[in-house]
């Protein structure tokens, strides 16, 4: 459900909550159309909502779902874990 790296960049696109899809696209730098199709993976797996906003012009807004602030801590504890094991590793083999 939450395998690709493309979705737990998403996933902690929206970890500080609710976004609209161009905002989520700056932040996590897709393209369109691999964005569109992992937002619509996440929305069927029941991780995140799409809400649509009937402004002028029409806005689409994402946000995590209850299962989806679930993970929050989880991908807390990858972040970290990435950061001593893998950051350092990549520190350490440039420096030597």
């Amino acid at each position: 459900m939450i395998g690709s790296e493309l979705k737990l960049t998403v996933l902690h696109g929206l970890l500080s909550g609710p976004k609209r899809f161009n905002e989520l696209r700056v932040a996590t730098g897709m393209c369109q159309s691999s964005l569109a199709k992992t937002l619509k993976e996440l929305e069927d797996s029941g991780i995140a909502e799409r809400k649509v906003h009937l402004d002028r012009p029409v806005a689409v807004e994402y946000r995590l779902s209850p299962m989806g602030q679930g993970l929050f801590e989880m991908i807390r504890d990858l972040e970290r874990w990435a950061a001593r094991w893998v950051m350092e590793g990549r520190t350490r083999e440039v420096t030597q």
